[in-house]
């Protein structure tokens, strides 16, 4: 009986155990709080394949226009340039986006846009708008004049923090987000 005794007690404290133990389980475990917010772009600033046109798409922080011939060009700070045929004013069409990731300035002359990509300057061979090639790279022209924000600038709210060992930050896009660990206000 002594055996039987010793093992049926056993028994009790090691299923209180697992029991205790799912319970913990139980009540730390919290809903995930889904939101939607801003989250990093990541690329590889030395990676040129991601640069190219693309079709038409909304605009997320414009600054800087330039007109050329019946195009007007805009870009949309970090995402690239907005491609815009112009030659009827009263009804301007977006035809392309220049995905262009880091990018911040840009000028044309003749079919050549020179654009930044982050810290590189780019030559870009616009001669076919549809198709858009990198011709030439100045590397590291820009290194210490970048603003590496490491959250969304003129933005409020929650969003997936930038992390480094990811890549290059090239941007911010509005996406579902599980437990988003950062926060503007």
């Amino acid at each position: 009986m002594k055996n039987y005794s010793f093992i049926y007690r056993l028994n009790q404290v090691a299923s209180t155990i697992v029991f205790l133990a799912v319970m913990t389980m139980m009540t730390s475990c919290e809903k995930d709080e889904i939101v939607e917010g801003m989250s990093p772009i990541y690329f590889n600033y030395q990676d040129y394949a991601h640069i190219k046109s693309l079709p038409p798409r909304p605009n997320v922080q414009l600054t800087k226009i330039v007109t050329q011939g019946n195009y007007i060009y805009m870009t949309d700070i970090n995402l690239g340039i907005h491609v815009i045929n112009n030659t009827d004013p009263t009804r301007p069409v977006k035809v392309y986006f220049w995905n262009i990731p880091g990018n911040t300035e840009f000028t044309i002359k003749d079919n050549v846009l020179y654009a930044n990509n982050g810290p590189h300057l780019l030559f870009i061979d616009i001669t076919n708008p549809a198709d858009i090639k990198v011709i030439s790279v100045i590397r590291d022209q820009y290194l210490g004049s970048i603003e590496l924000l490491l959250y969304p600038k003129n933005y409020k709210g929650k969003f997936e923090c930038y992390r480094p060992e990811l890549g290059e930050l090239g941007g911010w896009e509005m996406k579902t987000l599980i437990n988003p660990l950062c926060e503007t206000r």
